[in-house]
């Protein structure tokens, strides 16, 4: 395959893996997903090894769900994101602002900045689930990096390949300034307050995938 190929088919997946992360987030997990999920194939060997144990817990859960997965998991999905239950309210909300804020709470520095960035692409949020989130929830900042995957892989289709790079580093910079500065700490928190197998999977995944892809993106400008 020649270089352009290569780019192309590093941003589909990409594109999808984000994807993916966007719907864990979202809402809880439905039927069809999981059973989707129990038929996916996890790499076993990663070039990191919290990825490669992330990707071994998942598995190990799917293997072996209880006889009501389902509410299992809406359960625990409430306690982790919403303190659902808890009585200190301590979870892993999942908003850059409660992460990068000095009073911890929602819609400050980090809500504004990136609804500015979001505007500057024409986008906002849609009308469907995740539409009561505001702009710096986890899901529509994964979704966002997704966004700028398929931008990219057009730009290589149809358009001047020498933006390839500046799409790359717009890439870094969102991933740095708007990703990595909180959701190791969301993850922590997730693998912190989490009951069952499947979300301590999904918090190392998320947080290891995450600085495994700006390594990526890195290699790429160099």
């Amino acid at each position: 395959m020649d270089r352009k190929s290569d780019s192309l088919k590093l941003m589909k997946n990409r594109e999808n893996l984000y994807r993916f992360l966007v719907r864990l987030y979202k809402i809880e997990i439905d039927e069809p997903l999981l059973t989707q999920m129990k038929s996916m194939s996890f790499p076993v060997e990663c070039c990191q090894t919290k990825l490669s144990e992330g990707y071994r817990i998942l598995r190990e859960y799917l293997d072996n769900c209880s006889s009501d997965p389902i509410t299992d998991l809406a359960s625990d999905y409430a306690k982790i994101f919403l303190a659902a239950g808890i009585a200190d309210g301590s979870a892993a909300f999942p908003y850059e602002s409660v992460y990068t804020s000095r009073k911890k709470i929602i819609m400050q520095d980090a809500y504004d900045q990136v609804k500015a960035i979001y505007a500057a692409k024409g986008l906002k949020k849609n009308d469907d689930e995740g539409s009561e989130f505001y702009e710096d929830h986890i899901s529509l900042e994964l979704d966002f990096m997704a966004f700028l995957c398929h931008e990219t892989q057009y730009i290589l289709g149809t358009q001047d390949e020498s933006k390839f790079l500046s799409c790359v580093k717009e890439q870094m910079d969102f991933l740095s300034k708007h990703l990595l500065n909180w959701v190791p700490r969301f993850c922590s928190d997730i693998e912190k307050y989490a009951d069952t197998k499947f979300y301590k999977g999904i918090g190392k995944i998320t947080d290891s995938y995450l600085a495994l892809d700006y390594t990526i993106l890195k290699s790429l400008t160099d």
